[in-house]
C-alpha cells in the first residue's frame, strides 16, 4: 500500500505523521510512504531520519489577519496544486494523510480531484484553517478532543457541511512510541550529564522560540546552579555560549534521550509536545505562544491541572529560577501533575488512525 503523508513548516505537524507511519508499519506488511512538506521547514530532516522519501511543494499560508503576504498566498497555493497533481500522478498513492498544516491544502485538493481518499487529523483545540478548508475533501477527520467532534460535524466551510457524524472520529493525538525506547541512564550518557542532578529540557518547538532562548541565557548563571539544562534553540538560533551544566543544541533527532533525561520541561503549548508530555508523564512549565491557537491548548491543560501554565508576558528569568527551585521540593505538586497529565488524552490514537488509513487505502487498489 502506498501512503502519502503531508505536513510541515514546524515539527508539531510532523510528529503525528511519523507516529502513525510507525503504527501502520506494525499493522501491514511493507507499506510505502512518501512525505510531502514545505521547502524550508524541519520536516525533511525528520522524515529522512526515519527512512521516508521526501519531496517539497510550494505552499501559501492563509493568515486570519490582515497581511501583505495574504496577497501572494493564492498564487503559492495554485503553484502547489499543480505540483501536487504531478506528484500524485507519479506516486499514485492509495490514501493521503494530513495533520492540519497549510502545506496540505493544495495537495488534498488535488487528491480530491483525482479521487484519492484523504484522512485529516485535527490536533489543536481550535480547528486549523487548513483542516477547515480540506474537510469537504476528507473521507474521515480524526480529532484530539471530544469538543472537536462538534467543530467539524456542524461547521460551515467552503459552502460545505459534513453529512454524517461518523465521518469525524475522536481518537486523541498520536505520539511516536520510539520516545519510550530510552531511559535516564542511557540519556545521561548520551548528553554527558551528571547523575543525581536534576535536568531541565527547554523546547521551543521545531523552529525554536526566541523568547525561550533569551530567557535561558538571562537566567543561566543562577539556573545552572539548580539544574543542568538541555536547551534546544532551533536552527540558526544557536548562541556561542559554553557554561557548566548547560548543553545547547540547534536541533536533535534524539528526542527519546532528551525526554528520558528530563525531570522538568519548559515548552510551548503545541499539541504534539503536550501529547508527548502526557505519554511520558513529564512535569512541564507550559508557556503558550502569544495570540495563537496554543493559548486554547494551554487553557485546556491548565483546567486539567496537568502542567504549570504561565503567560509569556508574566515570565522572566528571576521567576523561572524561583519556580524551578520551589518545584524541586514540591513533591506533592510533582505527583499531581504527573498523575493528571497522564490522563490528558487517549493512548491508542496512532492505532485507531492507522486502521482508518488502511481501511480507506484498501478501497483504492
Amino acid at each position: 500500500m502506498k501512503i502519502l503523508l503531508v505536513g510541515g513548516s514546524s515539527g508539531g505537524s510532523v510528529a503525528p505523521l511519523l507516529a502513525v507511519a510507525e503504527e501502520i508499519q506494525r499493522q501491514i506488511n511493507k507499506p510505502s510512504f512518501l512525505f510531502v512538506g514545505t521547502k524550508t521547514g524541519p520536516e525533511r530532516i525528520l522524515a529522512e531520519k526515519t527512512g521516508i522519501e521526501f519531496v517539497s511543494i510550494s505552499a501559501g499560508k492563509w493568515r486570519r489577519y490582515l497581511s501583505f503576504k495574504n496577497i501572494l498566498t493564492p498564487f503559492l497555493v495554485f503553484a502547489g496544486f499543480l505540483e501536487s497533481l504531478k506528484i500524485l500522478r507519479k506516486y499514485k498513492p492509495n490514501v493521503i494523510f494530513g495533520t492540519g498544516s497549510f502545506v496540505q491544502v493544495p495537495l488534498i485538493w488535488a487528491g480530491w480531484c483525482l479521487k484519492i481518499p484523504a484522512i485529516i487529523h485535527q490536533q489543536d483545540y481550535v480547528p486549523s484553517l487548513a483542516n477547515t478548508l480540506c474537510q469537504f475533501a476528507a473521507k474521515n477527520i480524526t480529532v484530539t478532543f471530544q469538543k472537536s467532534l462538534r467543530d467539524f460535524s456542524s461547521s460551515f466551510a467552503m459552502f460545505y457541511k459534513t453529512d454524517s457524524i461518523e465521518k469525524v472520529k475522536y481518537t486523541g493525538n498520536p505520539f511516536r512510541k520510539r520516545l519510550l525506547e530510552s531511559d535516564k541512564q542511557k540519556a545521561e550518557t548520551h548528553f554527558g550529564l551528571k547523575k543525581e542532578f536534576p535536568t531541565l529540557l527547554v523546547l521551543g518547538g521545531g523552529t525554536g522560540a526566541e523568547f525561550f532562548n533569551e530567557l535561558i541565557i538571562e537566567s543561566l548563571q543562577k539556573l545552572s546552579k539548580t539544574v543542568q539544562i538541555i536547551h534546544i534553540t532551533g536552527r540558526g538560533k544557536e548562541r556561542p555560549i559554553k557554561h557548566e551544566n548547560y548543553t545547547q543544541l540547534a536541533f536533535t533527532t534524539h528526542m527519546a534521550e532528551a525526554y528520558a533525561a528530563a525531570d522538568f520541561v519548559l515548552c510551548r503549548a503545541g499539541l504534539s509536545t503536550l501529547t508527548e508530555l502526557s505519554a511520558l508523564q513529564k512535569i512541564a512549565i507550559v508557556v503558550p505562544m502569544p495570540k495563537s491557537h496554543q493559548q486554547a491548548n494551554a487553557l485546556y491543560v491548565f483546567k486539567k491541572q496537568a502542567a504549570i501554565v504561565l503567560p509569556q508576558e508574566h515570565l522572566d528569568s528571576e521567576m523561572l529560577v524561583d519556580l524551578i527551585r520551589k518545584l524541586l521540593f514540591e513533591h506533592k505538586v510533582q505527583a499531581r501533575i504527573k498523575h493528571n497529565i497522564a490522563k490528558l488524552m487517549p493512548k491508542d490514537a496512532g492505532k485507531q488512525i492507522a486502521k482508518l488509513i488502511i481501511t480507506n487505502g484498501n478501497k483504492r487498489k
